[in-house]
């Protein structure tokens, strides 16, 4: 293993991530005129509209696509989609102007929104939907209608923003799509799914197991979390170029087995500031910080501990880098305040905590993988809460 400077690298994969998220925000600097949805033609399927007050309804068939001249939802106004059940799906394709949502999108049914210009949901902006699928990358309708979510960028798509509210029901799924990709507010799609992706194609392949296989080209593609996305006992991904989190990552359940989390980049994957992710359960989940160059730094902790046996971490890579499911990176660093714990809190084993790279390990922080209960006394050897110094490669207890 080389030997590098731990705050080098660290200001040296920091740039790009300040970078990108500047990029995200400038996209809607000049925002559109708002109002609800206006001039739609109806492409494929049936729907209907009527217009009361500020409240727009589509009644609509399953599978329909609906082109609009414009859509944005101004703060007081509401457009509800009734659809037919909580499986039936309707497809938006904007024609003109940058979406700005500042009132409420609601459905029974899952909401599909296709625009290139780029997609911001606002401060006090509330989508509440069965499912939520919000893309500036296009998609085509047949690709649509036979269950198919691949997107691709055709060269005009732009970004998407959330500052305001998105969630779902029970089971339901988000898919936040774009050239960048920034999540600033609030997501909550309990026992669901919820996706930031940014690339130039992304294909969510099998995404309820979840496998999202996201291809990346050029230097674009940057998913950021700020705010808060919650999916209990569920999955939430974040994959693109560059992968940032600093807010919470949260798939953690009381009566159920943790979720999974995984943040996966082609170039760097960062878990920065006071960023969180929370896997707990009656036994732990699973997060994976895969990329390039990967960094757990400043205060950000990492927490997939379980009452009856603790979870799985894995940074940079699998155990020695032999799995050939997990990428493995060139540099990754693990600063002196950051934490990662996969405890058995209760009863049972601690789990597995595993930071690796392929040239260049830097681990100065706490990492904790206690066994519980009974067990305690003997499993205590086998896990620790030190500070790291000079660590070399992986650590497995």
């Amino acid at each position: 293993m080389s030997q590098t400077n731990p705050s080098r690298n660290a200001s040296r994969l920091s740039t790009p991530v300040r970078l990108g998220v500047a990029a995200v925000a400038a996209c809607f600097i000049a925002g559109p005129v708002l109002s609800n949805p206006v001039n739609p033609v109806v492409v494929k399927g049936t729907a209907s509209f009527n217009q009361a007050g500020n409240l727009l309804t589509v009644t609509n068939s399953n599978g329909a696509i609906i082109n609009w001249d414009k859509f944005s939802i101004k703060a007081g106004e509401t457009t509800h989609f009734a659809q037919t059940s909580a499986s039936s799906a309707v497809m938006n394709r904007v024609l003109n102007d940058p979406t700005a949502i500042y009132g409420t999108l609601s459905s029974n049914g899952r909401v599909w929104l296709i625009n290139p210009a780029g997609i911001m949901v606002g401060p006090g902006g509330r989508i509440d939907t069965a499912g939520f699928v919000a893309s500036t990358l296009n998609i085509r309708n047949e690709d649509f209608l036979a269950g198919r979510k691949l997107f691709v960028n055709d060269g005009m798509a732009r970004d998407i923003i959330n500052q305001g509210e998105i969630r779902t029901p029970s089971g339901g799924s988000v898919y936040l799509i774009g050239n960048n990709v920034s999540n600033q507010g609030i997501i909550t799609t309990p026992k669901g799914e919820t996706i930031l992706a940014a690339g130039a194609t992304v294909s969510l392949i099998d995404s309820a197991t979840p496998g999202v296989k996201v291809d990346i080209t050029g230097a674009e593609g940057n998913a950021t979390n700020l705010g808060t996305i919650t999916a209990e006992a569920g999955r939430i991904g974040i994959a693109g170029v560059i992968v940032r989190n600093s807010g919470m990552l949260n798939a953690s359940s009381v009566v159920s087995e943790g979720g999974r989390v995984f943040l996966k980049a082609s170039q760097d994957a960062y878990v920065d500031g006071n960023g969180r992710i929370v896997t707990t359960g009656t036994k732990g989940g699973s997060v994976a910080v895969l990329g390039n160059r990967v960094a757990i730094m400043d205060q950000a902790e990492i927490d997939a501990s379980g009452a009856n046996g603790g979870g799985q971490i894995l940074v940079g890579g699998d155990f020695q880098g032999r799995n050939p499911e997990i990428p493995n990176a060139s540099i990754s660093y693990f600063g002196k305040d950051a934490v990662l714990k996969a405890d058995a809190t209760d009863n049972g084993d601690g789990g597995k905590v595993i930071i690796w790279a392929d040239d260049t390990t830097r681990a100065y922080g706490s990492i904790s993988v206690r066994g519980g209960g009974e067990w305690r006394g003997r499993r205590l050897r086998r896990g620790f809460r030190t500070p790291l110094s000079g660590f070399p490669g992986t650590h497995r207890p």
